[in-house]
């Protein structure tokens, strides 16, 4: 989910010539409204789309005429009235089924991402990062950065000590400024 889509924006500006980024979200008026600031930003390697990215991933990637070869983010956290650019973690248990990482969105991803392709994961819930971690741990394809790079630092559990994408997102600073901790966790694809 993208939210705002300030994140993506900034990441599309650091790096205009050398990657493209898409960016789904369920809320239209926020699609909309992202697209306006594109304009004014003259960015032409960004695009958001209106979309539910557990149901329209799999369609929108296959469909894509390329390889995936950058990071897959997926960015949660808990849904308060400070922040809404992050989905709700449906605490409850019989909501689990509502949160945006599922299996076949994980399959989708990994089915897609091209060997050394990289998913970036953080959550500043824990039990909430804890099932994506458990998910991604259980796909063979994949690697956690931790055993491939010894210089990405990760705490003894494996959670990286510090956002390797350089750039935080807005929930990010705002879960910091307010001192909760942020689970993250980086995997790459196998080279096969």
């Amino acid at each position: 989910m993208s939210g705002s889509g300030r994140f993506l924006m900034w990441l599309a500006k650091r790096t205009p010539k050398v990657r493209n980024y898409l960016g789904l979200e369920i809320r239209q008026k926020m699609v909309k409204r992202a697209e306006v600031w594109l304009k004014d930003l003259a960015l032409d390697n960004i695009h958001f789309l209106f979309a539910n990215a557990p149901i329209s991933f799999k369609q929108l990637v296959e469909s894509y005429p390329g390889p995936l070869h950058t990071s897959v983010t997926v960015r949660l956290g808990s849904d308060d009235a400070d922040s809404k650019q992050c989905p709700d973690p449906h605490f409850k248990k019989k909501h689990h089924k509502r949160r945006v990482l599922q299996k076949p969105l994980v399959g989708a991803i990994v089915d897609n991402l091209s060997p050394g392709g990289q998913v970036f994961v953080q959550s500043d819930v824990l039990e909430v990062a804890l099932d994506m971690k458990d998910q991604l741990d259980e796909v063979d394809a994949l690697s956690h950065i931790d055993a491939l790079n010894s210089d990405i630092l990760c705490d003894s559990e494996g959670w990286l000590l510090s956002n390797p994408m350089g750039i935080r997102t807005e929930r990010e600073i705002h879960a910091e400024f307010e001192g909760a901790k942020i689970y993250r966790r980086l995997y790459e694809k196998k080279q096969m």
